[in-house]
């Protein structure tokens, strides 16, 4: 349950920027918008009356208060235009969904660019995990990234020699890891600090 306040307006949409501006809210926390009385006009249409729509808004957390306001501070000073909307919010955990004409900047190449976003915001704002995708683009690089762990299990099984990939945040790591894991015969580890820790693939020891 969130706030529920009532809006006079001609129209719904009317209603819902009135609701968003008295209480500086985004419409990703909007939960239900509901008409309670109809627009009418009197005889000739000369004098019109608003209708009535009753509006919830989502409460906004602190932490989900930090994380707009730091990603837009970050977004306004990379000069990119970019909507953004909270997908999922608590007490120590955002995820924020970016999206816009600039996608394709603040992916960057093979999304190095979005994770050294996320990295930055991460380093800013303290007992907060945050984490940032681009209408969908982390569910596409990680079956990108599972067909890599398959190519590179499949190489490390073919060659006696450890097979190095490059630099990946902890999330894309884990994904590698999964996957190779399951292959009886090799083993994986990560070497380096963050951001530039990577993983490492090898045959096991015998015996």
């Amino acid at each position: 349950m969130g706030n529920i306040v009532e809006i006079k307006a001609m129209t719904q949409d009317e209603a819902l920027q009135r609701a968003l501006k008295i209480y500086e809210a985004e419409e990703n926390q909007v939960l239900k918008v509901e008409e309670v009385s109809k627009p009418s006009s009197s005889f000739f249409g000369l004098f019109k009356k608003e209708g009535v729509y009753k509006i919830e808004l989502r409460e906004e957390s602190e932490a989900e208060y930090l994380v707009v306001s730091k990603a837009k501070e970050l977004l306004d000073y990379m000069g990119l235009n970019l909507q953004m909307e909270v997908l999922k919010a608590s007490d120590h955990f955002v995820l924020l969904n970016l999206y816009g004409e600039d996608n394709g900047i603040i992916i960057g190449k093979k999304g190095k660019t979005l994770n050294s976003f996320e990295y930055l915001l991460n380093s800013l704002i303290k007992n907060v995990k945050v984490e940032i995708d681009v209408e969908g683009f982390k569910e596409k690089r990680a079956n990108t990234l599972r067909d890599l762990a398959r190519k590179m299990a499949e190489k490390a099984l073919k060659s006696e020699r450890a097979i190095k990939l490059n630099p990946m945040p902890p999330r894309e790591r884990k994904i590698i890891h999964e996957i190779v894991n399951k292959y009886e015969e090799l083993d994986t580890y990560s070497e380096g600090r963050d951001p530039k820790r990577y993983i490492v693939i090898k045959r096991k020891k015998v015996g």
